[in-house]
């Protein structure tokens, strides 16, 4: 049983940068040299052994050094984590730079996903997947209803950022002009400022009947125009700095070459596990290290992902690479993208 946990703690955590320095097995020796003396190397040896025995470190062989288990990654992550309001990281000032005029560069263009893929590939130089807001995030404005021959009507969906959905629907009859303009008054109040997201799962569907002929038609309508709110397009992806992590004696390993390039491979997969863990991380930073992923081709590596804010909607930043990544660099580089883009909204 280990006494002295902060001790533990500190070579602990010698032990985990020495690992992302060097992708190799850790030595007593070379903590004592990292920690510049201040444990003997006796000490070290015998708190190295308490933590083997308690699970964060594992010996790959017989008198080899020790590597980090994922519950010693853990351990170092969540001690990073619980420290960072005091003690947060920042990027160097060129680096800082460069994101500051990367950002204010891209500002309103359709590239911004791909320039934050871009930055947050060489900020963290691992793997950078970018999922942008979903369209399914824009807010609606107002229906419009124009009566058309034979009796049809055509319903137009107003959304914010001057995007048009149209649609025919047939109430079946007959409507005066004013039915027809207090059907789309009572329609627009129904669904201004909800998502698409929102309206199509459930808020037309509640939609009744009254007893006026506007609201018997708004009904009616609402049915009809379910079409306006489906199929739109998922957020962009894109993905930066495969090449980063391939050299890395992980992937010497056929199996772990082989799960990477199966998730890479399949965009549905990317935004399905995207989603998957932000909604386990419950839209704060999640960081998920090796067995911990609920995703089996991820079960191996490390990743890391935080909602970011994009012209009033939200997409997810993420950075995947080995479970040895340079965590405070990953999270530093999340959180001054974020900042960024929430200083120019």
């Amino acid at each position: 049983m280990i006494r002295n946990r902060e001790r533990a703690d500190e070579i602990l955590d010698a032990i985990v940068r020495l690992n992302i320095e060097t992708g190799r097995a850790v030595s007593s020796g070379l903590v004592e040299r990292y920690l510049q003396r201040a444990c003997s190397a006796a000490t070290i040896r015998n708190v190295m052994k308490a933590l083997e025995t308690e699970g964060y470190l594992e010996q790959p062989h017989t008198s080899a050094g020790r590597l980090p288990t994922d519950r010693g990654y853990r351990r170092h992550v969540d001690r990073m984590l619980a420290r960072w309001p005091l003690e947060r990281g920042n990027l160097p000032r060129p680096l800082a730079r460069e994101v500051e005029a990367g950002l204010t560069r891209h500002t309103g263009s359709h590239a911004m996903v791909k320039a934050l893929a871009g930055m947050l590939s060489r900020l963290t130089t691992n793997i950078s997947i970018i999922l942008g807001p979903s369209w399914e995030q824009v807010r609606c404005q107002r229906v419009e209803l124009y009566p058309k021959l034979q009796g049809r009507i055509l319903m137009v969906l107003v959304l914010e950022n001057a995007m048009v959905r149209t649609t025919l629907a047939d109430p079946g009859e007959d409507l005066a002009p004013r039915t027809v303009e207090d059907a789309g008054r009572l329609l627009s109040e129904r669904i201004a400022g909800r998502t698409v997201a929102e309206i199509r799962d459930g808020v037309l569907a509640s939609f009744r009947p009254g007893v006026t002929a506007a609201s018997r038609c708004a009904s009616q309508l609402a049915d009809q125009g379910r079409d306006l709110f489906q199929d739109f397009e998922s957020g962009d992806l894109e993905l930066e700095g495969v090449a980063n992590v391939l050299g890395e004696p992980e992937f010497g390993a056929p199996d772990t070459l082989r799960n990477l390039i199966r998730f890479l491979e399949s965009p549905r997969s990317i935004r399905e596990a995207l989603k998957l863990l932000d909604r386990e991380a419950d839209g704060e930073l999640g960081v998920w290290i090796g067995g911990e992923n609920p995703v089996n081709d991820l079960r191996e590596f490390t990743l890391v992902s935080h909602r970011f804010p994009l012209e009033g909607r939200e997409g997810i930043l993420a950075v995947l690479g080995p479970r040895r990544m340079p965590y405070q660099r990953a999270v530093t580089s999340i959180h001054t993208l974020r900042d960024g883009l929430r200083s120019l909204s």
